[in-house]
């Protein structure tokens, strides 16, 4: 079989060198000074490397690069879906059930140093909250917090300005 396979890349061989137009340019570089057969064959070689680096190699990075793109914003994606599962499973996360979400809105809010001033349960799930002159990005902070880690949710808020960076707040929590 390999005998066979030799055999037609040699005759292949024989065929393309005895074409008419490659017969013309063997006669024509050995009939070149050395000096400029050097620069043909350099030439050609630069020619050869430029087709090769042109038809494969960069097609193949250029591919990578995208792949490459692409993974990046899947995993963007990924994690960002990870992050954000519990609002759509349904589900709250982790302790978030635990306790009256009276105990659970005042414990939180001790932790971030923010007094309610007033409250009233609100519903079955619900509870009114009144706070006063709070430090605004606490309060956000807070309230963000209480609805990713522990899924009390805002029904509604009001915010009226104190004086720069300090709010009263007006708002009715559900679980």
């Amino acid at each position: 079989m390999d005998n066979l396979l030799n055999s037609k890349i040699q005759g292949a061989l024989d065929k393309f060198k005895s074409s008419p137009s490659i017969k013309k340019a063997s006669n024509w570089y050995s009939e070149l000074p050395p000096r400029d057969a050097a620069i043909v064959k350099y030439l050609a070689i630069t020619i050869a490397l430029v087709l090769a680096f042109t038809w494969f190699i960069k097609p193949v990075h250029d591919n990578h690069k995208q792949a490459e793109a692409h993974l990046n914003s899947e995993l963007k994606f990924h994690s960002k879906l990870k992050s954000n599962a519990y609002l759509f499973s349904g589900n709250i996360k982790s302790g978030a059930s635990r306790g009256s979400i009276l105990s659970t809105v005042n414990s939180l809010a001790k932790t971030k140093g923010i007094q309610l001033k007033r409250f009233e349960p609100e519903g079955k799930n619900g509870l009114r909250i009144w706070l006063e002159k709070v430090e605004f990005n606490s309060a956000i902070d807070w309230l963000e917090l209480m609805e990713t880690e522990k899924g009390i949710s805002i029904e509604q808020i009001s915010i009226d300005k104190v004086k720069p960076g300090i709010v009263n707040i007006r708002a009715v929590l559900k679980r």
